[in-house]
C-alpha cells in the first residue's frame, strides 16, 4: 500500500506474504500483476502514436486489421471506450506441452471469430477483448513489439523502472506469487490458476510496484511522454481519477484526488480480496478530512449447522444474473459450513454475517436468505449495476446502483427457506464511466 499527498510519500508499507509458500513477505518494492490497471497504460501509448501521427483515434479498426469482420465500422476511439461490441475475450485454450504456445496474434483471430455483442456505437459494455485489438494496433502502426513500443515511448519517459509486459517465460525479480481463497475450506489459500500472459497483452499483461503506480498518477496532465493535452482527451479531467483491476491472484486499484492532491495505491496478491477499491476510496475519503464507515464483514460468526443445513438445495439463476455461466448452482454443507457449487465443483464458502446474510468472498458479494411463508421455493438475486471508478466528482463517491431483480428458482432438494438473494457489494471490474 502507498499514500503519498503530492510528490511527499506518507505511507509505504507491504503486509502479508508474496510467497506463503517459502514465507516470504511483501515490502514496498514487490512487484504485482496489475491486471487492467494496464490499460491506462496502452491508452498513453495510443496517445503518443497520435503525437506521433501515425494513427488517429477516429482511424477504423479495418486500417490495421483488414479482415476483421465490421472492422470498417469500428474504430480506436470505440474499442478504447468500450463501446464496438468487441467480447469480453482475453484467454484461449493452450496446450502445456506445445512447442507452439499462444500469442496475440492467434488471440486476434480467435476474437474476429466471436460475433459482436452489439452494433459498434451503440451502447457501452467493458470489453478485454477490445485492449488486445489495441495492443495489435499499437505493433501494425509502430512496426515493433507492444512490450518494445511501450517500454521505449511511455514506461522509460515516464521513469517506470519496475513496470513492464510479463512474457510468459519471464523471471520477474521480487514477484508477488497470485492466490486466492480455498472454494471448499474456510481460513485456506490455494495457488491462483495459471494464466497465459500473450492473450492478455494489451488490456492485462503488465506487472509493476505501488511507487511507479504513484509515479504514473502524478504524470497525468503534464508534459512527458504525452502532451499535457493528450492527457486530457485520453483522460477528461476531474476531481478523482480511480481505476480497479482484477486477474486471477491479484486484486489492484489506484486513484488520485486532484483537488487534494492525494494519491492511493492498493495492490493484493489475493483474488478474493475485493475490497480494495473499498480501501482505496476510504483513504482518498479520509485524506479529504471526510468520515468513512467501518468494513461491514464480520468474521467471527459462527454458522448454526442445524438451521445452515436447511438451506441446502439447487438454484437456478437467470440468464447473466452470475459470472459463473447460466447453469444451476447449489448450496450445500461441507466441512462444517456451507459452500456454494457449480455441479460437482465447490465455488466458495459462503461466511455467515449473522442472521440470514453470507458473505460470497469470490464475489465480494453478500448472499441472503430469506424464509418463505408456506410459498413454493423459489428466490430472488440482487445485483446492481458495477459502479465507476473514474471521473468521480468531487463529494461524489461509488454508491450502489438500484438493485435489479432476477428470479432464481430452486430447482432441487432442500427443506426451510424459500428464496435466496444476494446483493452485490462492489465492483469486480473496472469500468470506464459507467466493468
Amino acid at each position: 500500500m502507498l499514500i503519498a499527498r503530492g510528490e511527499r510519500v506518507v505511507l509505504e508499507k507491504g503486509y502479508g506474504f508474496a510467497n506463503v509458500e517459502l514465507g516470504v513477505r511483501n515490502t514496498p518494492t514487490q512487484v504485482f500483476r496489475i491486471a487492467s490497471l494496464s490499460k491506462p497504460f496502452t491508452e498513453v501509448a495510443l496517445g503518443r502514436l497520435v503525437e506521433e501521427k501515425k494513427l488517429d483515434l477516429s482511424d477504423p479498426l479495418s486500417r490495421y486489421v483488414p479482415q476483421f469482420p465490421k472492422g470498417d465500422s469500428i474504430t480506436l476511439e470505440m474499442l478504447r471506450t468500450h463501446r464496438a461490441g468487441i467480447a469480453n475475450l482475453n484467454s484461449i485454450p493452450y496446450d502445456e506441452e506445445s512447442g507452439r504456445p499462444n500469442t496475440l496474434d492467434s488471440l486476434v483471430r480467435r476474437i474476429a471469430r466471436e460475433p459482436l455483442a452489439f452494433a459498434p456505437g451503440a451502447k457501452r459494455r467493458y470489453s478485454n477483448g477490445g485492449y488486445a485489438l489495441l495492443a495489435y494496433v499499437i505493433e501494425k502502426a509502430s512496426g515493433r513489439p507492444y512490450e518494445d513500443y511501450l517500454r521505449q515511448s511511455v514506461l522509460d519517459p515516464l521513469g517506470l523502472r519496475d513496470t513492464r509486459h510479463e512474457s510468459d517465460p519471464m523471471v520477474v525479480r521480487g514477484r508477488a506469487y497470485g492466490y486466492t481463497v480455498s472454494p471448499e475450506e474456510r481460513g485456506a489459500l490455494v495457488v491462483a490458476p495459471f494464466q497465459q500472459m500473450a492473450t492478455k497483452t494489451g488490456g492485462g499483461s503488465l506487472v509493476s510496484t505501488a511507487r511507479d503506480l504513484h509515479r504514473f498518477l502524478r504524470a497525468m496532465y503534464g508534459d512527458n511522454a504525452i502532451r499535457a493535452a493528450t492527457w486530457r482527451t485520453l483522460f477528461p479531467p476531474d476531481s478523482v481519477y480511480g481505476f480497479q483491476g482484477r486477474c486471477p491472484g491479484f486484486n489492484v486499484y489506484m486513484g488520485r484526488d486532484f483537488t487534494h492532491d492525494v494519491d492511493v495505491v492498493v495492490l493484493c496478491n489475493n483474488y478474493a480480496a475485493g475490497m480494495v477499491g473499498d480501501v482505496g476510496a476510504d483513504f482518498l475519503a479520509l485524506a479529504r478530512g471526510a468520515a468513512v464507515e467501518p468494513p461491514r464483514w464480520r468474521a467471527d460468526v459462527q454458522i448454526d449447522s442445524l438451521k445452515a443445513a436447511a438451506f441446502a438445495g439447487t438454484y437456478r439463476p437467470p440468464a447473466g444474473a452470475l459470472p459463473y455461466g447460466d447453469g444451476p448452482v447449489s448450496v450445500r454443507w461441507h466441512r462444517g459450513g456451507l459452500v456454494l457449487y457449480l455441479d460437482t465443483t465447490p465455488a466458495d464458502v459462503l461466511i455467515p454475517q449473522g442472521g440470514d446474510a453470507f458473505l460470497v468472498r469470490s464475489l465480494w458479494s453478500e448472499m441472503r436468505f430469506a424464509s418463505g411463508a408456506g410459498a413454493p421455493p423459489t428466490g430472488r438475486f440482487w445485483r446492481p449495476s458495477p459502479p465507476a471508478l473514474r471521473h468521480i466528482r468531487a463529494g461524489r463517491w461509488p454508491q450502489q446502483a438500484d438493485a435489479s431483480r432476477h428470479p432464481l428458482t430452486r430447482t432441487g432438494a432442500g427443506s426451510g427457506p424459500a428464496a435466496l438473494a444476494g446483493t452485490r457489494q462492489t465492483t469486480i471490474a473496472p469500468t470506464r464511466s459507467g466493468r
